[in-house]
């Protein structure tokens, strides 16, 4: 892959970029500093890129890897939390809409939730998800169903119980 190339795919795809970095990193220029270490990454790795998936499918786990890893390293990640969230839905707050109020509950999860809710709303397959986790489907099944009743309960305010 020629580097124009690169480049034009890096520029289709970037909304993946985009969306995983709104999830996990809440400081702008933490932001933009994972961003150019994702692209930097994604340019080293271009040759183990083999077609076997969408080059975006390639991307959005580059991109998931390198967040991970910057977290770990030393990025400040997003802390909002589900009981916040909840403040806001109940405060009804009109700078949030329902959509942004899903991002913020989403962001409020744990890193393996978190992963797994947005792979699985971004169309991943159960198997793809349970595969790059690395558990197995029924563990992911499970995991799957009890974060949508987490983040179901704090949309509604309804108490399921803890689990």
């Amino acid at each position: 892959m020629t580097e124009r190339e690169f480049l034009e795919r890096i520029n289709t795809h970037k909304g993946t970029i985009y969306h995983l970095l709104r999830l996990y990193v809440t400081d702008p220029e933490d932001r933009e500093d994972i961003k150019q270490e994702i692209i930097l990454q994604a340019w080293k790795s271009k040759d183990n890129f083999l077609n076997q998936s969408s080059f975006n499918t390639w991307l959005y786990k580059l991109s998931l890897y390198t967040i991970l890893t910057s977290k770990k390293k030393w990025y400040k990640i997003n802390t909002v939390n589900l009981e916040e969230a909840e403040g806001i839905a109940a405060a009804g707050n009109p700078a949030y809409g329902e959509g942004e109020l899903l991002y913020r509950c989403i962001a409020g999860l744990d890193d393996l939730s978190k992963t797994v809710i947005t792979m699985h709303l971004d169309g991943f397959s159960n198997p793809e998800i349970a595969h790059f986790i690395g558990v197995s489907i029924n563990h992911l099944n499970v995991k799957l169903h009890r974060i949508k009743e987490k983040i179901t309960q704090h949309l509604t305010g309804r108490n399921y119980g803890n689990r």
